[in-house]
């Protein structure tokens, strides 16, 4: 899968092209591949992959907004560098164009496992971990191994957690609770759960397409 592949080399690019920006608003001319920081208190990144894209803050905090148009694949959010079982809250302000995937995105090691929560679009395929209620929502969960992979470790052999349920509206507060989804993949992935490396709120979007988000993530 086109995306699957994308968002496994934005981390890799995390590692080999990772400049330290904490201005309020990262330009194009910037993108190279891959730019990251801090604003607000918050972890944030930007991947671009042709086309054009951008990353601001407007409001500080948690809030950021992302604009691309044309783009080959984008993928960015803001969060936090080192991810836990928190609880997420999350508000989608303002969501314009066409997407594919919005949600918490992050990663473990020992073992390396990539892991998604997509809120709005979805993320499947695999092997099915079957159904899990958690926010008033019924989540489809799956699981998928990479082989011969781009990571964060370089290219390796690793698994996806993937749990979908993809209905969250915009203009409201919502929220992910991390605790959950982390306990039933432990339970039923059988490959446990690692050390948290990063973890945001993110949206992804590949295939030439157009749009723009406001987004305000924070912990409850």
């Amino acid at each position: 899968m086109k995306k699957l592949l994308s968002l496994s080399a934005v981390i890799l690019l995390l590692f080999s092209a990772c400049s330290d920006q904490s201005e309020d608003v990262v330009p194009e001319v910037q993108l190279k591949a891959y730019s990251s920081g801090s604003n607000g208190g918050y972890f944030w990144s930007l991947y671009r992959e042709g086309g054009s894209a951008s990353i601001s803050f407007p409001n500080g905090g948690g809030n950021f907004q992302i604009s691309y148009s044309n783009v080959t694949d984008v993928v960015g959010g803001k969060g936090w560098s080192t991810g836990s079982s928190r609880t997420i809250g999350y508000n989608i302000g303002y969501l314009s164009g066409s997407y594919n995937f919005i949600g918490v995105y992050g990663w473990t090691t020992s073992p390396l496992i990539e892991y998604y929560v997509a809120e709005k679009g979805s993320m499947t395929g695999g092997t099915s971990l079957g159904n899990m209620s958690s926010d008033g929502h019924s989540y489809s969960c799956y699981k998928q191994q990479r082989v011969n992979a781009p990571s964060i470790q370089g290219t390796q052999t690793f698994w996806q957690y993937k749990d979908t349920w993809g209905g969250a509206p915009t203009g409201s507060n919502q929220k992910v609770t991390m605790a959950n989804h982390i306990n039933n993949w432990r339970s039923k992935g059988g490959q446990g759960f690692g050390n948290h490396n990063y973890q945001i709120f993110a949206l992804e979007a590949w295939g030439n397409r157009s749009g723009s988000i406001n987004a305000t993530v924070w912990q409850q």
